[in-house]
């Protein structure tokens, strides 16, 4: 299959990815029934409800990123920059972004997608906690000191609005969803009072599913959706269970997100936040990120 796709592929990933993808590929032609695919923007809970997915044996199930083939190439193409250097693969490529593009979404196969939906200043703090003492040296291990706190508040503040992806959830929307799949989330109505709604698009059946909601509601919400009753969803990957996260940079971040109110709320009473959100629900977001505006 993959080797038909030389549009996608004309910058070849690795044989090791390559293989992954062909099996993958295979495993749902030899499987059967409607595979099941979690399709979310990072740092949005995706992991508890793939394995979620996984666990209660809802044929293949497969978790991905980035489907808008502009989004793949790219990422490709940047492999001798970004590559593990013990396996050559891209680090931002998931196995399961090529497997559902090119098994599921150009041949236009039924699936069922479920799309995590979270407040997307909750996506750029995590981002930014799991990602700054890489990137940044002087958060790898910040001082308590009051006067060096200041300072690296100062700085996050610069970072965050800044260059920094702090819109990535909208983006991603807009950006991946509606490309990838032909569908703007947007335009169709979501039932903000219980955090989740269903549709048909084409040959999918698709889930917005908000990550706020309790994981008693997402367990129910996706127990109706795929008509299995052992799903159960359980937290993973929290920010700060990583090694290299800190809760000195996520109260740094958070200080830094809370200085520029006027662009919290222009976030929160944009569009997509008025898609997924009620007004008490943006209310509480609005006092989660800046508290003397509220």
């Amino acid at each position: 299959m993959v080797a038909s796709q030389p549009s996608l592929l004309a910058n070849k990933p690795s044989f090791l990815l390559r293989y992954a993808i062909k099996r993958l590929c295979f495993s749902m032609q030899a499987i059967g029934g409607r595979p099941a695919v979690t399709y979310a923007a990072y740092r949005t809970a995706s992991t508890s409800i793939h394995h979620a997915i996984r666990r209660a044996g809802v044929g293949t199930a497969a978790k991905a990123h980035m489907l808008a083939s502009h989004n793949l190439v790219p990422r490709v193409r940047e492999r001798e920059s970004f590559a593990h250097q013990d396996q050559g693969i891209p680090k931002s490529c998931h196995v399961g972004d090529w497997a559902v593009r090119l098994g599921i979404l150009e041949p236009r196969r039924e699936a069922d997608f479920v799309i995590m939906v979270r407040d997307p200043w909750a996506v750029a703090h995590s981002i930014f906690v799991l990602s700054a003492a890489s990137v940044y040296p002087e958060f790898l291990n910040p001082s308590s000191d009051a006067h060096d706190r200041r300072q690296l508040v100062d700085r996050a503040e610069e970072i965050i609005f800044g260059r920094f992806p702090s819109d990535l959830m909208i983006r991603w929307m807009r950006e991946d969803v509606a490309v990838a799949l032909g569908w703007d989330p947007l335009t169709s109505p979501f039932d903000a009072d219980r955090g989740f709604e269903s549709r048909e698009h084409g040959p999918w059946r698709i889930q917005l599913l908000r990550t706020d909601i309790s994981d008693a509601r997402k367990s129910d919400a996706l127990r109706m959706f795929f008509k299995r009753p052992a799903i159960n969803v359980e937290p993973k990957n929290g920010a700060l269970s990583f090694a290299h996260a800190s809760t000195a940079v996520a109260e740094i971040a958070r200080a830094a997100i809370a200085r520029r109110p006027a662009a919290v709320a222009a976030t929160i009473d944009g569009p997509f936040c008025r898609h997924f959100w009620s007004d008490t629900d943006r209310a509480a977001m609005l006092a989660r990120w800046a508290p003397a505006t509220a």
